[in-house]
């Protein structure tokens, strides 16, 4: 009890606070749903035997509870992942309790506004639940230790899926509105998904080859060395005249490919070194072949992106991939939204029902694209390293490279949402085809202003980055503003005249930000944050 009260305490001081990015994003979004709620003054939101929510109410809740459970789990995987959970007996099993203690303070809070609206207590909790087993994961917020690659990547496509569908009303509606034994059995699967999912087990720690010196043999440890390690090692076996080597000339812009670190066995007695088991070495299956073509056909680039200036926070999927990627969401939420209205209606559904509830799926690709345009600026571990051995000169030189790609980047992922997207929402929301350059136009200028704003974070914090603040403008603009603005554009009313005046206030907007953003970004501190292991 004593430890659990321990680790029930760093949840309110600055241990949970320091480098937890979500926890305000969290914040500011409860605060706003519990004002949406609190002055609705409706008498009732049942029509129909269905629960409607406040315009609006679902977007800001969900993002808030998204907020604070991933805040939560930040700060728990931290703290049993550390080496020093191992070492500290009963740490562990204190944070496992302190964790359940307030996940059930967060699913409280955050159910109170929909409930003051009339919501069943039983709908609201199963809803919480299905965003608690997914959102809890370790993931996304810790080395990706726990499971094997195709595992963690279908948690993550299932997780992403899961928070955009349920962004949106319609999805909230119908659980709010589910009968209660389908409440019951969401909140079951959901509360014991999430149980099995904060449990952990650290592995043992790995020592030496045991019984390699009493039998007086060369035991061999396996090891995962980078290629600067190995560069170390047979620099060190070379003779005194092997070293002299000429240095390759470093050049503006000189472009670092990521070196996958190999699989050596170093023999303990005699001290050599054998690539026995380096994945270069042997030659790739029918499978790995025709795997990495279909990989380098999706992430071929026009040639202004094939070298970003940082290659891990810059990569952007090609033409091809966003085409596919789009594609198949759309085939994804045809499918939902067949079943959904096939179980609502009980009957065959209507395909004026489903093209309704499909302008969704375009309103998503726009936002999806936004969000992903401006996560560079919070990943700095590579910018001392690049700025030193990659030729760029200053770092002001070196800010302006990064903001040069990040507008290239803006206006191609801008120019492929806007030629899908804006077709794609005209016929699903049966508008007239005579909207369609405008629409296109408008969703280009939204999507690349949205990409801007995390810029007037440098701005306001000119000495020192605030990757809170950035984290909370991307998700304002990403988020709330193209979703806004994309519904506003392709409802059946005229388009509201202060948002073409947000509009066309977002050009110059992006302009200032693009001369302005690289000087901020030359003058802030950039710490030197060590790489996650994978």
């Amino acid at each position: 009890m004593k430890n659990m009260l321990h680790a029930l305490r760093l949840y309110v001081s600055p241990v949970f606070v320091r480098e937890n990015y979500s926890l305000l994003t969290g914040i500011v979004w409860l605060c706003v749903a519990y004002f949406i709620a609190f002055t609705d003054h409706e008498a009732t939101h049942w029509q129909d035997g269905l629960f409607k929510l406040p315009s609006s109410l679902s977007t800001w809740w969900w993002l808030g509870l998204q907020g604070l459970i991933t805040s939560v789990s930040v700060h728990y995987w931290r703290q049993v992942r550390s080496p020093l959970a191992r070492m500290t007996p009963g740490m562990i099993t204190a944070e496992y309790r302190a964790v359940h203690c307030v996940l059930v303070f967060v699913t409280v809070v955050m159910a109170i506004p929909i409930w003051h609206l009339g919501a069943p207590l039983l709908n609201i909790l199963a809803l919480e639940a299905l965003s608690l087993c997914m959102v809890v994961n370790s993931d996304m917020t810790t080395p990706k230790a726990l499971r094997s690659g195709p595992i963690r990547w279908l948690r993550m496509v299932l997780m992403v899926g899961m928070f955009f569908v349920f962004l949106f009303p319609q999805a909230q509606e119908r659980v709010l509105s589910a009968p209660w034994y389908v409440g019951a059995a969401l909140l079951l699967i959901g509360v014991t998904l999430t149980l099995i999912e904060l449990q952990h087990i650290p592995a043992p720690v790995q020592g030496r080859v045991p019984g390699a010196a009493q039998e007086g043999q060369s035991g061999k440890i396996k090891v995962r060395l980078g290629a600067r390690e190995i560069g170390q090692m047979m620099q060190a076996m070379k003779g005194p005249g092997q070293n002299k080597r000429a240095s390759p000339p470093i050049n503006a812009g000189f472009h670092l490919p990521a070196v996958e670190p190999h699989t050596v066995s170093v023999t303990v007695k005699d001290q050599t070194l054998s690539d026995v088991e380096n994945r270069g070495a042997s030659f790739p299956s029918q499978n790995t072949r025709g795997s990495g073509q279909f990989t380098r056909i999706m992430m071929r680039q026009f040639p202004w992106l094939r070298k970003p200036p940082v290659p891990n926070t810059m990569i952007t999927p090609g033409p091809a991939g966003f085409l596919v990627t789009s594609i198949a969401l759309v085939g994804v939420f045809f499918c939902i939204n067949f079943v959904v209205e096939t179980v609502h209606a009980g009957h065959w559904p209507e395909w004026a029902a489903i093209r309704k509830s499909m302008i969704t799926v375009a309103q998503m690709i726009c936002m999806i694209s936004a969000n992903g345009l401006t996560t560079w600026i919070l990943m700095r571990a590579d910018w001392p390293f690049l700025l030193n051995l990659a030729g760029y000169g200053t770092r002001a030189d070196f800010a302006y490279a990064l903001y040069a790609t990040h507008a290239k980047r803006a206006v191609q992922s801008a120019a492929l949402a806007a030629l899908l997207c804006a077709p794609l929402g005209i016929e699903m929301a049966g508008l007239a085809w005579s909207r369609l350059p405008i629409t296109m136009l408008a969703l280009f200028v939204l999507i690349v202003g949205s990409s801007y704003l995390p810029s007037v974070g440098l701005l306001l914090t000119p000495r020192k980055t605030r990757p809170a603040i950035i984290h909370v403008l991307n998700m304002l603009g990403s988020f709330v503003y193209v979703q806004m603005g994309f519904t506003l554009l392709l409802s059946e009313h005229s388009v509201p005249v202060w948002l073409w005046g947000i509009l066309l206030a977002s050009v110059p907007f992006s302009l200032v930000m693009a001369w302005l953003g690289p000087r901020a970004l030359a003058r802030v501190d950039w710490p030197i944050e060590p790489l996650m292991p994978s």
